[in-house]
């Protein structure tokens, strides 16, 4: 009876440290990111913000790329590769979006001959996206966020990585690895098409996201100033300045 009790307590005991180790292990591993941008010129700061905390606490595995905005594929995911490279952080994938679609009823268009051929013709997505015509495509609109109006190759140093044919991985290949990995919290600070054509093809991967942060914007919305008056006075005045600063300002609140 005496050794049936000290066998029990053994294995109270072990069980115990086992899973003390595993909760502490838990606790110590850092939140994984995956950041889902337009790479339109505020999200820099979000990225670069996101690269400045400490990795113990939080690893960017991914950036994927959304090609339905400001910037044009080609030229964004070469910078993505120089700001990564100038952080010294090489390591982290990159994922360029396809030209596939997504209709009003659900329906997913499949990539017309593959984004190869759409990004080598600097151009992105096949079909009707109002938002994505509605931008400029010289001064003013694309033109100026592929460039950083002019000063990129001045100011980011240039790395190994760049935009290769047939090698450039695509955005959901990258976002199927790393959320396959184990969990994660995805950043979308640009248009949604990426991540809404993940989940819609991978539902058995949705257990695997922790947290979703949303940058979103409002169409018809009643706000005549066009962006949110509650946000404002943290940096600027509305009815005084240009409200350019609005958005930086809303995307690094958001990841912090």
């Amino acid at each position: 009876m005496r050794m049936l009790l000290q066998r029990n307590f053994l294995v109270v005991v072990l069980w115990i440290i086992g899973v003390g180790a595993n909760l502490y292990t838990v606790d110590c591993l850092p939140h994984r990111i995956l950041l889902d941008t337009d790479v339109d010129t505020d999200d820099f700061f979000a990225l670069l913000y996101l690269l400045k905390q400490n990795r113990s606490e939080f690893e960017v595995e991914a950036v994927t790329i959304s090609v339905n905005a400001w910037a044009d594929a080609g030229h964004a995911v070469n910078q993505i590769y120089d700001i990564l490279y100038m952080m010294g952080r090489d390591d982290i994938a990159v994922g360029v979006g396809g030209d596939g679609g997504i209709l009003e009823d659900g329906t997913i268009l499949p990539n017309v001959g593959g984004y190869l051929p759409i990004i080598e013709q600097r151009n992105t997505t096949v079909g009707y996206c109002r938002y994505r015509q509605a931008i400029p495509v010289g001064q003013g609109g694309r033109l100026d966020i592929d460039s950083n109006y002019g000063i990129r190759k001045a100011f980011l140093p240039q790395g190994r990585r760049k935009y290769a044919p047939l090698w450039q991985p695509t955005a959901q290949q990258v976002m199927i690895d790393k959320i396959s990995a184990g969990p994660i919290t995805v950043f979308i600070i640009g248009a949604h098409t990426n991540f809404a054509i993940f989940l819609m093809n991978n539902p058995h991967l949705k257990k695997n996201v922790e947290h979703i942060y949303v940058m979103g914007g409002g169409v018809r919305s009643k706000n005549p100033t066009g962006y949110p008056n509650t946000n404002t006075n943290f940096i600027i005045s509305d009815m005084k300045h240009s409200p350019g600063p609005i958005k930086i300002c809303l995307e690094v609140v958001l990841i912090r």
